[in-house]
């Protein structure tokens, strides 16, 4: 009875509308209440969620991302992909990965992207004669590589709460970033060759305007070596990155003479809102998370996976089914907290490794980020184009496949997610 009040209260709280860390907190206290134990138990759980050194780095890769959008960064990004991929079959289409790809190497965020570095690409691409849905449908699937390309804010929540060493969860995300911008520009060519979309092309602006823009662009296109470099070179910890981002960021957009007092006020107060949200509600799902640990909800989970079968490969499906479907009702950063205690037992008693694990879990749920019904980034680029959400999701859905067939090929292939970490030094 207690379990079903948990989970059903949770159910019930969020169905209803409410906050989704407001539910987490009114499904724990009822909780508490029932079982007669101490409420003081949710506000150490509460504060223990969040007291983490390693959390010190979200605010500040929030604030990295704000400020790339303010200070002209993320103009200079776009053109240079554009120079560099402009003049390719589904040009700008491609353009669009390739800027989200840089712009994820410093934000970690795909909000931000599709929020910021979206505006640019959607209008550049409006201009140029291609369909708003298209526009807005590439730059909200682009989005999702924010997170999985180092330094990403989802990565460093997972780290904290599996206790997984952030740097090199940073590592092992390089390549699935990597294979998901391949799988999105796959996507668009075969758009475009089977004469679904049809994307202007423009000539090849030519090596003298390609080497202009690099150099325009050579600050912002570096930035993302200096902060994972510093990582693994030792120079500094992964949450004192975020401290390195954002001081690179504001010298950027100080050289380029673009970031402004009031653009810089306005970046802080977005951020703070933002990282409020973000730590408010994994403080709440902390306590709802401790509840679920109590009545030994991971491992029942674990022992009815394992029930289906015993096969990894069965089992991992079964969990991305899982993962994509609850990311279609929440976001990331709530599903990321609930759900990473209940498949790390999973996960060890498969042999699963928990740094493939983290991966296989931020990929699949920030898929969610481009499906209804609380898909951020449709919402966010629905209001750039002033398009109706649902034209964009319909046009959105061979990118989500295409991310789709991303997560299987990252899913099934820990050797080459763990590369990098173990060319590190990383033993599992």
């Amino acid at each position: 009875m207690s379990t079903t009040l948990l989970i059903g209260g949770f159910a019930v709280f969020l169905v209803s509308g409410a906050p989704v860390a407001l539910a987490f907190l009114a499904a724990a206290v009822m909780f508490l209440l029932w079982t007669g134990i101490p409420l003081s138990v949710a506000g150490q759980a509460m504060i223990g969620g969040v007291s983490n050194s390693t959390l010190l780095a979200v605010p500040l890769f929030i604030l990295a991302g704000e400020l790339m959008n303010t200070g002209g960064i993320t103009q200079r990004l776009f053109a240079f992909s554009s120079a560099v991929m402009g003049h390719v079959r589904g040009g700008l289409g491609h353009v669009n990965v390739i800027a989200s790809i840089i712009f994820a190497g410093i934000s970690g965020s795909s909000s931000a992207d599709a929020a910021g570095l979206g505006r640019v690409e959607i209008e550049a691409m409006r201009k140029a004669g291609y369909r708003k849905e298209f526009a807005a449908a590439i730059t909200a699937a682009s989005s999702t590589i924010g997170p999985i390309i180092p330094p990403s804010i989802h990565l460093v929540l997972y780290g904290a709460i599996a206790e997984v060493g952030v740097d090199y969860l940073f590592l092992a995300g390089v390549i699935p970033g990597l294979v998901m911008g391949i799988c999105l520009m796959a996507g668009i060519y075969i758009q475009v060759v089977t004469g679904r979309e049809a994307c202007p092309t423009h000539p090849w602006v030519g090596a003298k305007r390609l080497i202009g823009s690099f150099w325009e662009a050579i600050l912002p296109i570096t930035a993302p070596l200096v902060i994972v470099g510093g990582i693994l070179s030792g120079y500094f910890t992964p949450t004192e990155a975020g401290v390195v981002a954002v001081f690179y960021v504001v010298l950027v957009g100080l050289l380029i003479g673009e970031l402004q007092l009031d653009g810089m006020i306005g970046a802080l107060s977005r951020t703070v809102r933002s990282s409020a949200v973000v730590l408010l509600i994994l403080a709440t799902a902390q306590a709802f998370a401790w509840g679920l640990t109590i009545e030994r909800v991971p491992e029942a989970i674990a022992t009815g996976l394992l029930g289906v079968s015993e096969s990894q490969v069965i089992a991992l499906a079964i969990i991305l089914v899982l993962l994509i479907v609850i990311g279609l009702f929440e976001s990331a950063s709530a599903n990321l907290v609930i759900i990473t205690p209940i498949l790390m037992p999973v996960a060890m008693t498969l042999g699963i490794d928990p740094v493939h694990l983290g991966i296989i879990i931020v990929l699949a749920l920030t898929i969610g980020v481009i499906t209804p019904p609380v898909g951020m980034s449709l919402f966010i680029v629905a209001e750039i184009t002033k398009l109706p959400v649902n034209r964009i999701a319909v046009a959105t859905l061979p990118y989500t496949l295409a991310l789709i067939v991303a997560l299987i090929i990252t899913a099934y292939a820990p050797d080459m997610v763990l590369w990098l970490p173990r060319l590190f030094g990383y033993g599992g």
